[in-house]
């Protein structure tokens, strides 16, 4: 536990009288089981759910609720998306959630679908739907729950960046607002709100821990802010990071719960009689990797059971920002790419990968849901200028950055070292024989091309990785890189005893001296807050 910093009470009560406060405090509380980013993970999500019963059992006296910030599924399997929210609202009692990007991965129709069959509550007030009248029906551009007497008013934001983070097939008939405009409709939306008398609002936010922090200071009456899409691991409460002050100069206070279900968060808080934080403690906790029985039944009750293709005997889990760092899973997968077409090389979007299979039995599903997107592949051929702006920018922009977006590109086919800020030091083309032949990166040439397999996402030109943007013709095949991988491991020799390990072959060299942390700035997991006028 980190130590408890307060503020000086003798200090509040002057303020207060300052600003002629009469009326003595009145504790109203609210302790929030949060999480975001899940994408359909379940060998996580069986102990969310004995966590959030934990969670229900010790709160039960007190207003809690239980909410997320979206991307509670990933990928296109709408069977799947669906039993992942039969667990959320079943199982961890899911009060509301804000749709992420990945609720579109199956279409606004499936969402919609989702929003029918189950009591959890959707939120979405920065977005038009074409079908306006019906889809809000069930994507409210605001909630209200009353626990012990307590009202608390729920609005949500989607991603601002949603054209470029989803598929173009998914984004019809679906608009999100820009920055401007989801701040005037999310505070069109907290005044509706406050007409009614409520003054504890939260926002359940999929739009990144950067845009949280610039909305928490854009925006007047909302409290609390539960964030996703960044996946960064927020926990604690510091002014200035993650307590900010928004437009009426009242504390907001930001958190964060990483993804794939690594973490879960407890915020509890006190409000005053006007609805103002008083006080704070938020913690997250770690889950760790592991099977349940209970849920691979159900799964086997709803999909059906999943066929055998292997073992693992051993294999390193996900690192904790699988953006910008390699791992011996996305090796195999995009090996599998290059190896299903004989082609040169194929390329593969750290981001997509989703989930690592654990060690025992590995069946089709667990592939399926490591790379659930859905996406098609491509087969195109790409000039050597373009591997290496492409590897270049997305090293650059994704170890440069401070959440790893967009996510390096793992290659088979080529080796690569770059920097822990990004810049491309060495890269190689490893050809069918495994002869290692170096690349000018100073000087790439425009003649030399490589028949490259990767995915429809991946080659867009408005999209995250524009080098990859195919000059020539393009081949596209229905399926993705799930099923390249059971084929590539069907046919491996050890597939029943398999032991993955990283083979170096994306580098990140440590060129400077790792800084040092500031001791003088202390991570406060409760904090007290004053009185500000």
């Amino acid at each position: 536990m980190l130590s408890v910093n307060r503020y000086n009470f003798n200090t509040f009560q002057t303020s207060a009288k300052k600003i002629g406060v009469t009326k003595p405090p009145v504790k109203n509380t609210l302790s929030i089981f949060y999480g975001n980013d899940y994408h359909g993970n379940t060998d996580k999500l069986h102990l969310v759910v004995e966590s959030s019963k934990a969670f229900q059992e010790q709160k039960k006296d007190v207003p809690h609720l239980i909410v997320s910030a979206g991307d509670n599924v990933s990928g296109g399997d709408c069977n799947k998306n669906e039993l992942v929210y039969d667990i959320l609202q079943n199982g961890a009692k899911l009060d509301v959630t804000v749709p992420g990007n990945h609720e579109f991965d199956g279409y606004l129709l499936k969402l919609i679908e989702n929003a029918k069959l189950h009591k959890t509550q959707f939120v979405a007030t920065n977005v038009d739907f074409d079908d306006d009248s019906e889809v809000r029906n069930y994507i409210k551009r605001s909630t209200v729950i009353e626990k012990n007497g307590q009202k608390f008013g729920l609005i949500g934001a989607m991603p601002l960046d949603f054209e470029t983070c989803t598929k173009k097939s998914v984004q019809e008939g679906v608009e999100v607002m820009d920055y401007d405009d989801t701040i005037k409709a999310l505070q069109k939306e907290v005044n509706n709100l406050r007409e009614q008398g409520i003054n504890k609002i939260i926002l359940l936010s999929h739009t990144g821990y950067e845009n949280d922090k610039k909305m928490a200071s854009d925006l007047d009456g909302v409290d609390i802010i539960i964030g996703g899409h960044s996946h960064s691991v927020v926990e604690g409460a510091v002014q200035g990071e993650n307590i900010i002050q928004s437009k009426s100069n009242q504390p907001v206070i930001i958190t964060q719960a990483g993804e794939n279900g690594k973490y879960y968060g407890i915020l509890d808080v006190e409000f005053d009689a006007d609805g103002v934080l008083t006080k704070i403690s938020n913690q997250l906790t770690e889950v760790s990797s592991k099977k349940s029985p209970t849920i691979e039944y159900i799964k086997e009750q709803k999909l059906g059971t999943s066929p055998t293709i292997g073992r693992i005997k051993e294999i390193e889990q996900m690192p904790k920002n699988r953006r910008i760092k390699p791992h011996a899973w996305a090796n195999l997968v995009v090996d599998s790419m290059r190896a299903e077409f004989g082609a040169d090389c194929a390329f593969l979007n750290a981001a997509n990968v989703r989930k690592v299979p654990t060690e025992g039995k590995l069946t089709e599903r667990d592939i399926v849901e490591s790379v659930p997107m859905k996406n098609r592949l491509i087969r195109t051929k790409i000039t050597q200028k373009q591997v290496v702006e492409a590897i270049s920018n997305a090293a650059r922009e994704s170890l440069g950055g401070e959440t790893g977006e967009p996510g390096l590109l793992f290659a088979s086919g080529f080796t690569y070292k770059v920097t822990e800020k990004g810049e491309l030091l060495e890269l190689n083309f490893i050809d069918k024989k495994g002869k290692i032949n170096p690349i000018d990166i100073k000087n790439p040439s425009e003649k030399i091309t490589y028949d490259a397999i990767y995915d429809d996402f991946t080659m867009r030109a408005d999209g995250e990785y524009p080098a990859l943007a195919p000059k020539g013709e393009v081949q596209y095949f229905e399926y993705d890189k799930d099923k390249t991988a059971i084929n590539y491991i069907l046919k491996l020799e050890n597939k029943d005893n398999l032991e993955l390990s990283d083979d170096n072959r994306l580098e990140i060299v440590q060129t400077s001296q790792p800084q040092q942390q500031d001791s003088s700035k202390k991570k406060f997991l409760s904090l007290t807050l004053p009185k500000v006028s």
